[in-house]
């Protein structure tokens, strides 16, 4: 189990690369920072003839996905995830129960701690798994469809760690 979760995709394009790869620079505001800023195009980033790496120019939750694509001809791998701030950030905030540990054993000693292990256990649990990964789902999802739409792709599997795919559009 990997501490952030990312996604890859095998994408297929209705027109081929080079075409794909103009219509998203058309919609991308090229920058060499991958920072929200204020924009009337969909994505902020980077957009070459064969690939991508860009986040959505939704100021407050566009930035904590970046989109990684590459192509051939019709077909490619996008790969979605977590920017590397949002990464410090969640980080920080994965350290809470540690740090609510340590509040706890100084003030009412190790004992009182020890009694709130398994709350602290479960808080971990549900800041990795409730917070963060539910948040990458909803806005990983919105900016794949975004993308999904302006640069053409007419079918999209998964590809599982395994290297197994299915189909999800």
């Amino acid at each position: 189990m990997k501490l952030f979760p990312t996604k890859t995709f095998t994408a297929e394009l209705t027109e081929n690369s080079s075409t794909a790869m103009a219509e998203l620079k058309r919609n991308t505001d090229i920058t060499d920072s991958l920072v929200s800023d204020w924009t009337k195009k969909a994505f902020r980033g980077q957009v070459g003839e064969n690939g991508f790496k860009v986040i959505s120019s939704e100021i407050g939750r566009g930035a904590i996905y970046v989109l990684i694509g590459k192509f051939s001809g019709k077909t490619g791998e996008i790969e979605i995830r977590i920017h590397s701030a949002f990464k410090v950030m969640f980080s920080i905030i994965m350290l809470y129960p540690i740090i609510v540990f340590g509040i706890i054993t100084y003030d009412n000693g190790i004992e009182k701690a020890v009694e709130n292990i398994p709350f602290l256990i479960i808080a971990g649990l549900a800041i990795r798994f409730v917070f963060i990964e539910l948040s990458f789902r909803f806005i990983s999802n919105t900016g794949i469809k975004k993308l999904t739409k302006i640069i053409g792709i007419k079918t999209l599997k998964t590809r599982h760690n395994n290297g197994n795919r299915c189909t999800t559009r």
